[in-house]
């Protein structure tokens, strides 16, 4: 997710529905973005994660519902939720985000957006999609 992102030092990430927190700790970690933002509502999951990331400086758990959080800082969003709860989220991006703004989606797009990029990974026996959409580029900007 974070290579078909093009994640580097000029990147802020937010990570929504981050979990125990590995693609902030593989986004501040390995791709050394400038900032990266895991957003959990679960209270344990967000302690987990952040215990994960207690040594990175360029990294932040927020314990909230991403609903209340403000993404505008994001220039890279990384999601892992439902083809229903993207479809829910689309008026929250697209009023917060900024032209350009990449958006990368684990195995659900956003109906009817038009992806930049998708790409198709297999871990063993197990296959998954990484669609990539850009704000104002097949979406509504």
């Amino acid at each position: 997710m974070l290579t078909l992102a093009h994640a580097g030092s000029d990147s802020t990430l937010y990570d929504l529905g981050c979990g125990d927190g590995g693609i902030v700790v593989a986004a501040a970690r390995d791709h050394k973005v400038r900032k990266a933002v895991g957003i959990e509502k679960d209270r344990k999951l967000s302690s987990i994660a952040r215990r994960r990331i207690a040594h990175l400086k360029n990294a932040v758990i927020v314990n909230a519902d991403y609903d209340d959080v403000d993404l505008a800082e994001a220039n890279i969003v990384t999601i892992y939720q439902s083809a229903g709860e993207n479809a829910r989220l689309k008026p929250k991006l697209l009023n917060e985000l900024s032209k350009g703004t990449t958006i990368v989606s684990h195995a659900f797009g956003f109906p009817g957006w038009r992806p930049r990029e998708f790409q198709v990974f297999r871990e063993g026996h197990h296959g998954y999609r990484v669609i990539m959409y850009v704000v104002g580029l097949g979406t509504p900007a």
